[in-house]
């Protein structure tokens, strides 16, 4: 009895019928199953990486603040903070790398890292760090920040300038215009001012208003706090300014002591009406004058008192213009008081 090989989804069975019995022999091609193998892993790695994508999820890398630095001196560094933001629920890590894209020809480079180098957004805190040294070439050198997850990378560029420099300090404002704004006259708003280095400056600085335009009586006055900051080699430290305004006098109300003052002025009255109603004629006619006086007393007693709201002097409506200065424990003042200076307004209406 012959027999015929059967056949079944790549699969070949090969055996002989005798007697009732089946006897089977399989037989399979391994490199079909190898096949089939390497594209599953294939198709699921690719599935993994495209996931954040098709679900829209993705991370922002941004250096807000830049350098604390933008110059430095030969052998000086200069550092940032790095902002991950994460965007419809990213929340895969991120690898976090700095390299120096292009400067001038040297045998010691600026060297650029970052810690931690694996950060999972959102975070704000990262920290980038170039270095130089007493023998990096002076120039304007390129960087490049690279955050990486998986098939998403995000791209920030810096720059960093190396030349000799002479230590002092800028002064800078943020917002210009105080908040809220405007604001009536009574209220008040807030900016903040960064003190940042040039070359390896540190110090102590006490910080102040140098001018106000218009000079108005009652203009606004301003405060700081703190009034003093130390400048370090690390990220330029803040103070936040107040500018405050002069409102309306609040005024004093005397119903209370009217109704008292009255009780002690009836008091001895009453007495001399009842001895009078003792005595003669003389006497009714003392008692009645009294009583006349007390009346007319308790009467006019409220026209002494105030009831109503006494306005006062207050800052007048326009908006003011204040600039802002500085001085280190030398007396030194920051470098861009006579140019490019540190300037805030407020609007009163």
């Amino acid at each position: 009895m012959s027999s015929q090989p059967l056949m079944f989804k790549g699969i070949r069975f090969n055996g002989m019928v005798s007697k009732g019995n089946l006897s089977n022999r399989l037989m399979f091609d391994p490199k079909l199953v190898v096949r089939g193998i390497t594209c599953v892993l294939f198709l699921s790695l690719l599935w993994v990486a495209s996931a954040p994508l098709a679900y829209g999820q993705t991370f922002g890398l941004s250096i807000p603040l830049g350098l604390n630095r933008p110059a430095v001196d030969p052998g000086g560094s200069a550092i940032a903070t790095i902002d991950l933001t994460s965007s419809a629920g990213f929340n895969s890590p991120v690898s976090l790398s700095c390299d120096i894209t292009s400067g001038p020809v040297t045998t010691s480079a600026p060297v650029c890292t970052v810690r931690p180098e694996t950060q999972v957004p959102p975070a704000n805190g990262p920290s980038l760090t170039i270095t130089t040294s007493n023998t990096t070439s002076e120039g304007l050198y390129n960087f490049t920040v690279t955050g990486t997850s998986g098939s998403i990378t995000q791209t920030v560029a810096l720059n960093l300038t190396v030349q000799p420099l002479s230590e002092d300090y800028t002064l800078s404002v943020s917002p210009t215009i105080a908040v809220p704004n405007p604001v009536t006259a009574g209220s008040g708003a807030t900016t903040t001012v960064t003190v940042s280095p040039i070359g390896s400056y540190s110090g102590h600085v006490t910080l102040a208003c140098l001018s106000i335009s218009p000079a108005d009586l009652l203009a606004p006055v301003c405060s700081f706090n703190p009034p003093t900051v130390t400048v370090t080699g690390g990220l330029p430290p803040t103070s936040v300014l107040t500018l405050t305004t002069t409102g309306p006098a609040p005024t004093t109300r005397l119903r209370t002591r009217q109704v008292v003052y009255a009780f002690w002025l009836a008091a001895p009255g009453l007495g001399l009406i009842a001895l009078s109603t003792n005595g003669g004629r003389r006497k009714n006619i003392l008692g009645m004058l009294l009583l006349m006086l007390l009346a007319g007393g308790v009467l006019l007693m409220p026209a002494c008192g105030s009831s109503g709201t006494s306005v006062g002097n207050v800052t007048p409506n326009k908006t003011y213009v204040f600039t802002l200065t500085g001085a280190d424990e030398n007396g030194a003042g920051p470098s861009n008081t006579s140019t490019n200076q540190a300037t805030v307004s407020i609007t009163v209406n």
